[in-house]
């Protein structure tokens, strides 16, 4: 294993600026012309909105269901973050390959693409695939529309690791992730007058003021020690309205984040919400105005990572990557929307969560010659036996 291959993979796939409201197809298009240089076809998958596409390749024997290695090809902005380094140029210091998705995923990436080849050459007895997505950052569109082909394909991946950083740890659960914006409409009157107008931004407030109290409940209505927030979290993390001091506001946004443990419905939460809404906080603010409202929209849904049916799989990848212990992360994943599909999910991958989305991202290449290491053990796994 030459770790300086692995290196330049990724200095090459940190280059290409695949931020999220950003195009990804010229990065799915060099992978692509990369795997075919080693004759390995690739499906590109346009996405349902321009300049997005999937990547879906499999490598052995066809006709059976295979070990899906899936990455997400997209990663976070650096807008506003304070950089000691170009986060687009890979730069080593310290045993560390500091930028923009070095961690967050490209790093995982990297390895699966040097260990093509490898595969390539192998006598696999279960096929490889290798799975780009693209918008995992925002609204994991990418991976629905990949999950969808998957459903309706003559046969399916048997089974997927997610390279997500997890310190090559065996994941096998995670929470959903919920996004929904909040527009609350009001009344405009001059301050002085408030009596006859409606503040859409004291009203937001009444309903973030509710979403408290509903975190507080949801502290008693159930937990999971394996995570280290054991209970589903409701969450407001921006908010915006009001033009003046003394102007009753007439529209005021904010963004809900509900992060669910499995098994609980982020959708049932959000209608909670909305009736307390409906039914207690608009009907007087409709005597003042009938231009009030409170419209919810979802930006985002996806479900959790359930360990149920995760065991065997789990098993089956432990002794590979040298996993003494199954364990559970709060971040979001594309594992649960490829679960409902039928495909059971871990996630592992290398480097530390910690220092994904943040200024100065980094992987230590330690944790890439891991995840290498991880890979070839799979490759001489399935030269003899199916892991899933």
């Amino acid at each position: 294993m030459k770790i300086d291959a692995v290196v330049n993979t990724l200095s090459r796939l940190v280059a290409f600026d695949t931020v999220s409201s950003n195009s990804n197809i010229e990065l799915i298009q060099w992978v692509a012309d990369r795997l075919a240089e080693h004759g390995i076809e690739a499906m590109v998958q346009p996405g349902s909105e321009p300049g997005k596409a999937n990547l879906f390749a499999t490598i052995g024997p066809a006709g059976i269901p295979g070990v899906m290695l899936a990455g997400h090809s997209d990663v976070v902005p650096v807008a506003g973050q304070q950089w000691t380094s170009d986060p687009f140029t890979l730069t080593a210091r310290d045993s560390r390959l500091y930028g923009r998705g070095s961690a967050d995923m490209k790093g995982f990436i990297a390895c699966v693409l040097e260990m093509a080849p490898r595969f390539a050459a192998a006598k696999l007895v279960q096929p490889v695939h290798i799975a780009l997505s693209y918008n995992e950052e925002t609204n994991m569109d990418g991976m629905r529309v990949l999950a969808k082909y998957l459903a309706q394909s003559p046969v399916r991946p048997a089974a997927c690791v997610i390279g997500e950083p997890t310190s090559m740890q065996v994941v096998v659960a995670n929470k959903g992730a919920a996004i929904f914006r909040c527009r609350v409409q009001g009344f405009s009157v001059h301050s002085s007058l408030r009596d006859q107008g409606v503040s859409a931004v004291e009203v937001a407030a009444e309903i973030i003021c509710y979403v408290n109290r509903l975190q507080e409940r949801l502290l008693g209505a159930g937990r999971n020690d394996g995570f280290e927030f054991p209970h589903t979290s409701v969450h407001v993390g921006r908010i915006e309205g009001g033009t003046a001091h003394n102007i009753t506001a007439r529209e005021c946004t904010f963004l809900l984040e509900i992060r669910a443990l499995p098994g609980v419905q982020a959708a049932q939460l959000l209608a909670e919400i909305r009736n307390h809404c409906e039914q207690v906080l608009l009907p007087p603010l409709l005597r003042i105005s009938e231009e009030c409202a409170i419209e919810f929209e979802t930006i985002a849904d996806t479900p959790g990572l359930d360990e149920t049916g995760n065991q065997a799989l789990a098993d089956a990848f432990m002794p590979l990557c040298g996993c003494p212990d199954r364990h559970r992360v709060s971040f979001g994943t594309e594992g649960g929307i490829l679960q409902e599909i039928g495909v059971p999910t871990i996630v592992c991958g290398p480097g530390e969560i910690r220092v994904a989305h943040q200024p100065d991202e980094y992987v230590e290449t330690a944790q890439l010659e891991a995840c290498m290491e991880f890979l070839e053990s799979l490759c001489q796994r399935l030269e003899t036996t199916p892991c899933a």
